[in-house]
């Protein structure tokens, strides 16, 4: 029975993350009967919301603690001071916050959308869930449980007795379905199906990108193939501020592709790749993206939309419980779905980073009931990746820059390497291939060149740091910057050293190098902060401001510590002046 009560389901996503999961809600709710759109916040006229009942946010939190793109607009308008106070009187809602524990504004975006929706008199009907990507099991570790209570108060909303969700059940988005006249040659599919035909919605101010240079800048022999990739502009002029980041989005391989219609194949599935498929809209708030409509093979799907190398969550596991008809898988399937099943889907599926293609092939027999429809809730979207850029906009006169890439490969308890989707695409990107992507303000709000600069960028974590350094020097008012770079080892995988090496000699930069594997004791860049302790207090008491860039693991943590306990260790409380320079912004990360 369909209730009579609309719930308004928003998103603001800054990688897709936060639509996705606002639409399993709709899904859910739509089983409870519940019926109302799923909208990024800045596509809903927001004037209506006095009018709302029942709301669920669902937003994201980029760069410092700030709002995603497509919520700007909405916040904005939330902030004006002179809304009444009772401007949402009548509204209940719930905020679930999607965010990154080793940043320091945590679910900023999130906290600060439920203490405005409260000022303006909303009335929370369950408290904030602040999903943290680094649990063991990712926003799942939190949303699983808050979701189950969320819909048990949100029944106390209805106006008819609705059931349980008990089970999963299969309600599509769209109605797909597969014209089988389509062209055989896919190599007439090749364009970019979300640029395409003047589709640029959710993109702003995109870019028509050149690969001019892709080149290896570690040694052959070194482990680790970073990439020094020059992407130069086909129309547009480029305009970005050091810290600014690319965002890109990939495309899977070819052997992954041939993977699929193999798996296709061999259950006999009828779906060819040079089939079209045609998307109608099965639910009033749920509209097919303007993307998908226009002509696409599913050989376009699968190389541009569908993440072939993505993990499999357990909602898929749900999925394919639904179809299967053979009793052994169907009750393994339920099993990693379940709530109980949780710590057997990290050992199967996460933890040794097992893809959606390897589960389809050891769930062979589930496999070959599967039908277009549940394939495109199956897969999970290829979400674009965000890189720092790497050089700076003057030089170039606003036609070029770098990125550095560290392409992904390593090994788990599965023989088969574990390849990351984005970075190996990169990889094999051949110098005159064209592709699209888009600019975004970084993490980093940099001060006056005045003012001194301590800089922790071990890897690639090099990235806003090149871009800075260049843009002041292109500037001429490089000078007073302190730079600490860590790698293994010298000869091996010293980025960029050439240039690093002038910057110091012409007195640009004074640089400290981490070597960590040149001697039998290892070297990191928290030991080097250790070791010019006293330059380092000297440079903070004096103003200097604090940037850190590199892997999430354990360097943010290490450095921060070295700085409390070494180089800040005799002011009476460290920690707190840590604290402090964080909150003001002169100590500021960014991780990945």
């Amino acid at each position: 029975m369909e209730n009579n009560v609309r719930l308004l389901v928003l998103f603001g996503s800054q990688t897709y993350t936060a639509q996705e999961i606002a639409e399993r809600i709709w899904r859910d709710t739509k089983v409870l009967g519940f019926k109302g759109p799923v909208l990024a916040m800045d596509d809903y006229p927001i004037s209506n919301l006095i009018y709302e009942k029942l709301v669920l946010f669902v937003c994201s939190t980029t760069g410092d603690g700030d709002e995603p793109d497509n919520m700007k607009t909405f916040w904005k308008f939330l902030l004006r001071k002179n809304l009444p106070s009772n401007s949402l009187i009548n509204l209940k809602y719930a905020v679930v916050g999607l965010g990154d524990s080793s940043y320091a504004k945590f679910n900023f975006a999130a906290k600060k959308l439920q203490k405005r929706l409260s000022q303006l008199g909303g009335t929370p009907l369950h408290e904030t869930a602040l999903c943290d990507y680094q649990h063991d099991l990712g926003h799942n570790g939190v949303l699983s449980s808050w979701l189950k209570n969320f819909y048990t108060k949100l029944k106390l909303c209805s106006t008819n007795v609705t059931p349980e969700i008990t089970e999963t059940k299969f309600v599509p988005r769209w109605k797909v379905s597969l014209n089988k006249r389509g062209i055989d040659d896919v190599d007439d599919f090749n364009e970019d199906i979300y640029f395409s035909n003047g589709n640029t919605a959710h993109f702003v101010n995109p870019l028509h990108l050149e690969i001019e240079k892709n080149k290896r800048i570690t040694d052959e022999s070194h482990f680790q193939d970073v990439r020094l990739i020059t992407f130069k502009t086909i129309n547009d002029k480029l305009k970005f501020d050091p810290g600014d980041t690319l965002n890109i989005r990939p495309r899977n391989s070819t052997a992954d592709i041939k993977d699929l219609f193999d798996i296709f194949e061999t259950h006999n599935l009828d779906i060819k790749a040079h089939y079209i498929l045609n998307f109608e809209e099965c639910h009033e708030d749920m509209p097919v993206p303007n993307f998908l409509k226009q002509p696409l093979s599913v050989y376009m799907i699968a190389e541009q939309y569908w993440d072939l190398k993505a993990y499999p969550t357990q909602y898929v596991f749900a999925l394919l419980a639904l179809v299967s008809e053979d009793k052994l898988e169907r009750e393994k399937c339920i099993e990693l779905s379940s709530p109980e099943g949780q710590e057997e889907w990290l050992n199967y599926c996460r933890r040794p980073r097992r893809t959606i293609l390897e589960v389809l092939r050891d769930f062979h027999k589930s496999t070959s009931k599967l039908t277009i429809d549940v394939l495109f809730e199956l897969f999970s979207t290829i979400k674009p990746r965000s890189f720092s850029i790497a050089s700076s906009c003057v030089p170039a006169e606003g036609e070029k820059l770098d990125l550095l890439v560290a392409v992904v490969e390593y090994s788990t308890k599965i023989k088969k390497p574990r390849l990351g989707l984005c970075s190996n695409w990169m990889k094999h990107l051949d110098v005159g291939r064209r592709l699209y992507g888009w600019i975004n303000k970084g993490v980093f709000k940099f001060p006056e060149p005045n003012v001194p600069l301590i800089l922790i960028g071990p890897g690639t974590g090099l990235a806003p740091f090149r871009s800075l350094i260049q843009d002041r020097i292109a500037r001429g008012v490089a000078g007073n910057i302190h730079l600490f770079f860590g790698c293994r080892y010298k000869e091996k995988d010293f980025l960029c050293r050439r240039e690093i090496e002038k910057w110091e000699t012409d007195g640009h930069v004074v640089v400290y190098c981490a070597f960590s594997r040149d001697q039998e004791e290892k070297v990191y860049v928290q030991h080097k902060i250790s070791e010019h302790r006293n330059t380092l207090r000297d440079l903070i008491l004096s103003g200097a401001h604090i940037y850190v860039s590199g892997n999430s693991k354990n360097m943010p943590d290490n450095v921060r510590d070295s700085f409390i306990e070494n180089v800040l260790c005799d002011l009476e409380d460290g920690k707190g002046f840590v604290k402090n320079m964080v909150q003001t912004g002169r100590y500021q990360t960014e991780t990945w």
